[in-house]
């Protein structure tokens, strides 16, 4: 009989094989998945240029589109596909006793014959046994050649109106780059914009705790009143209040980033801030109008518009094309057997010509149709280009608030910090009320945030305006 204690340690050690066996095929199993995984996770600090550039891999809105034109190419090929003969084989097998059938089976298979090799008997009906047939067995084998040799120019059209139709979900791609390019640099200065202003609200949280500190210990000295102590404190809570405001708003647009990028909402993302905010000159700037001629030439949008009206065009010709003669050119070769043992084998070759009279009104509802949506583009088309006027001016006149904004705020920045520093000193002497270094210390980070927001506005209103004009972003553009 087996020791108890054996039969425990024997059982762990097996409990721990098997333990140590499936990590090892689980590991192995998601190895693969893991790779994958670092492939898309950036690890590292990424750059604006690098953020666009993974946005156009890896956006769920590029992928989407890629695909459309994957189906617009297939929708040509599949449209010029009528400018080809048609080859098929076919295999049919029958058995019936239908005379009719019967019948064109045998004479297909080479069995009727005319000659008897012997005077029928008396009484003999020949023709009784065509009336009543046994059942016959065919096999037919057929090669079927086709060719639609005109067809009113359905296929010349329709392989027209594919092929505009391409073009159309290819500048569609480029108008998907143009605003994914945009709403990464969005997302991308509104990170840095939040982190620049939570480093603003920490170190003015700090000031605020270090004249706290002093507003207590003067309080202790009996020099303070209680009530600097609790203004002090009030303006504190309110400081650390914005600053946790700030941190949400940084993983908020962290989110947004990561979603333009086509990344888990909660995906960590480092990015680069290395290189100082400056305002370019203006004085080189392209005026409004030279920029919207610029909108008109280079946005997809409208591009894709035009070739979305030309694919439609092409389509009312398409849709005419019941209204005219079809030629169609064939030839099949046909083997017909009963049993394998012997075989007959035919070949046919022939044109058909059709033309419809009258088809229930089919064809001039199909050219209605087909007219109404050409005109419905057309007016989308018009509608995009005020649309594209409107988002080069948005974008111009945003731009244009912003570097106004930041001159004027660059200014409030200075005289804010020279206040700050002459009241500070004097509160450290005793010469001037809590109150005043308070108000003094809200005005400096106001006019900071402001200044920071002026900035990063500046830089979102220039990406915009690349955008607005059809221009894929770089990094810096707008510095």
């Amino acid at each position: 009989m087996h020791n108890p204690k054996t039969f425990h340690r024997i059982a762990r050690f097996n409990l721990r094989l098997f333990l140590a066996c499936g990590l090892s095929v689980f590991t192995l199993l998601i190895g693969p998945f893991n790779a994958f995984a670092e492939d898309i996770v950036p690890s590292k600090e990424l750059s604006l240029t690098e953020c666009i550039e993974l946005s156009l891999t890896s956006s769920p809105d590029v992928l989407a589109a890629q695909e459309r034109i994957e189906q617009a190419r297939a929708a040509v090929q599949q449209a010029q596909s009528g400018f080809y003969p048609r080859f098929s084989v076919g295999e049919t097998f029958v058995r019936s006793d239908f005379a009719p059938l019967v019948f064109s089976n045998q004479l297909a298979q080479g069995e009727l014959s005319g000659d008897f090799p012997a005077m029928p008997p008396p009484g003999f009906d020949p023709f009784a046994q065509f009336n009543d047939p046994g059942p016959l067995s065919n096999w037919s084998t057929q090669f079927l050649l086709q060719w639609p040799v005109f067809q009113g120019g359905k296929t010349f059209y329709g392989n027209r109106a594919a092929i505009a139709s391409l073009s159309a979900a290819e500048l569609e791609l480029q108008a998907v780059h143009n605003n994914l390019a945009y709403a990464v640099s969005n997302a991308y200065y509104q990170i840095l914009k939040t982190e620049s202003s939570i480093r603003i609200a920490e170190q003015s949280a700090a000031q605020i705790q270090s004249h706290l500190d002093i507003a207590r210990a003067r309080y202790e000295g009996e020099i303070a009143l209680k009530s600097d102590v609790l203004r002090v404190t009030v303006r504190l809570a309110e400081a650390q209040e914005a600053l946790a405001i700030a941190r949400h708003n940084l993983d908020r647009a962290k989110s947004r980033l990561n979603l333009a990028l086509g990344l888990p909402v909660n995906q960590p993302l480092a990015l680069t801030n290395d290189r100082p905010l400056l305002l370019p000159p203006t004085d080189a700037d392209q005026t409004l109008a030279e920029l919207t001629e610029l909108a008109r030439l280079q946005r997809p949008e409208i591009e894709r518009m035009n070739n979305s009206i030309a694919s439609l065009e092409n389509a009312v010709n398409a849709a005419r094309a019941g209204h005219y003669p079809q030629l169609n050119a064939f030839a099949h070769y046909d083997i017909d057997s009963e049993d394998f043992s012997d075989s007959n084998e035919s070949w046919t070759v022939g044109l058909s010509a059709n033309i419809s009279i009258f088809d229930g009104f089919l064809t001039r509802s199909a050219v209605s149709s087909a007219r109404a949506r050409l005109r419905e583009a057309e007016a989308q088309k018009e509608q995009t280009i005020l649309q594209v006027e409107m988002d080069v001016k948005n974008a111009f006149l945003g731009r244009s608030e912003a570097a106004t904004r930041l001159q004027v705020l660059q200014q409030a920045v200075a005289e804010a910090e020279e206040s700050v520093r002459i009241l500070s000193e004097r509160y450290a002497e005793g010469m001037a009320l809590t109150t005043e270094l308070l108000d003094a210390e809200v005005a400096l980070t106001n006019a900071r945030l402001h200044e920071l927001s002026a900035k990063y506005d500046y830089l979102i209103a220039s990406a915009a305006l690349e955008r607005a004009v059809g221009a894929i972003i770089d990094e810096g553009s707008g510095q």
